[in-house]
């Protein structure tokens, strides 16, 4: 792809808005790995004949066709998609970019409806900034913790009302479709979260981590960020020289790619939304690694809310301190020791923070449809 790609798809894009007369509603994806996250979704608009579907991406290497209907337009991370944004003429752009308005993408004063789909289970006021939703119109929550959150936060901080519908999490579908019980072979999967902080366990444990793993011959496989792969590319690249010959060693960089999850037999994580997919889909035990806390939101303290993430962290997972590692290996038994003993809890948690399930998902498809073509 040359480097005048993005000036030519933003004309082509412009071009193909102008010529349409169908309501139009625009995807914007920052990679190909948060795709899946808007796939279904996608799915159930592209089918609609008075609608027309585009799809924006940043990441030049999100090229497959989404349909025979939609085609990914390119549009890089610089001047043109700040312009395209700023001038964008839609009934809807729907993306899981947090802050919008607070950085390079702003909103457009010719679009009706600003969207914002999760990627992640957690909840809204630790792991996210005190204005990461703050500029969206419409919000599809993962269940009713999530939505008092947001409510919450919108009386605190005297923001602008937004259209809050508990539609669930989609996600939770493509990774129940892909979830296959397999007889696990001692497979341990390691995936740090993404810190915005200077001090984050990637780049300062996971060498560590992976080392202490293969000197106990455990089959281990490394899952990164998205955010990892931009920010911490340096770090990655020591791990894959130092580590790539050992047969015990897989790097997984697209997430995409969900057989990852049904290979192993345990989590090994910081915190984040992984651990959460893991325990409601895979139900298989976690174990976390208490590291400079990640919390985004400077309010979260004077907040006093308990987190989705933090009661399931309690309540089921075993946590170690990074002065604990040396002693890995015993902690993964008690893990499973732990795990076995406390799973039982998932379920009442679920019901307990509303959140809405994989089976209920399924009920919700033509609610989410009927509520989009409303707005």
């Amino acid at each position: 792809m040359s480097l005048f790609s993005p000036f030519f798809n933003y004309i082509s894009f412009l071009k193909s808005v102008k010529s349409s007369n169908l309501k139009k509603i625009v995807f914007f994806s920052e990679s190909r790995n948060y795709r899946n996250y808007l796939k279904d979704l996608i799915e159930i608009l592209d089918v609609q004949p008075e609608i027309t579907v585009f799809y924006i991406t940043s990441d030049v290497k999100d090229t497959e066709n989404i349909s025979d209907n939609i085609k990914p337009i390119y549009i890089g991370s610089g001047f043109f998609r700040a312009l395209l944004f700023s001038l964008i003429k839609c009934e809807m752009v729907i993306m899981t970019l947090t802050d919008l308005g607070n950085h390079e993408i702003k909103r457009s004063k010719y679009c009706k409806n600003y969207v914002y789909i999760f990627h992640s289970l957690v909840s809204t006021h630790k792991c996210y900034t005190q204005s990461a939703f703050k500029n969206y119109d419409i919000i599809l929550s993962n269940g009713e913790y999530q939505k008092k959150e947001l409510e919450y936060a919108e009386k605190i901080f005297n923001y602008k009302k937004k259209k809050i519908f508990n539609t669930g999490y989609l996600y939770l579908q493509e990774l129940q479709k892909n979830k296959k019980n397999l007889i696990n072979k001692n497979t341990i999967l390691f995936a740090p979260s993404w810190n915005s902080s200077k001090n984050n366990l990637f780049d300062d444990y996971a060498d560590k981590i992976i080392g202490k793993l293969l000197e106990k011959n455990q089959k281990t496989v490394l899952r990164t960020h998205p955010e990892t792969l931009i920010r911490s590319n340096k770090n990655l690249k020591i791990i894959k020289e130092k580590y790539s010959s050992n047969k015990n060693f897989r790097l997984n960089t697209d997430l995409r790619n969900l057989e990852f999850l049904n290979e192993s037999s345990i989590l090994i994580t910081d915190n984040g939304g992984m651990a959460l997919e893991y325990l409601i889909i895979q139900r298989k035990p976690v174990l976390y690694i208490e590291y400079n806390e990640k919390i985004h939101n400077k309010f979260f303290d004077k907040l006093n809310l308990e987190t989705f993430e933090d009661r399931v962290k309690s309540d089921i997972g075993t946590t170690i301190s990074v002065k604990d590692l040396d002693e890995i290996d015993f902690f993964l038994k008690e893990t499973q020791n732990n795990f076995n003993k406390n799973f039982h809890k998932m379920d009442d948690l679920l019901i307990e923070f509303g959140v809405i399930t994989d089976n209920q998902i399924r009920n919700q498809k033509e609610t989410i449809l009927k509520l989009l073509l409303s707005i």
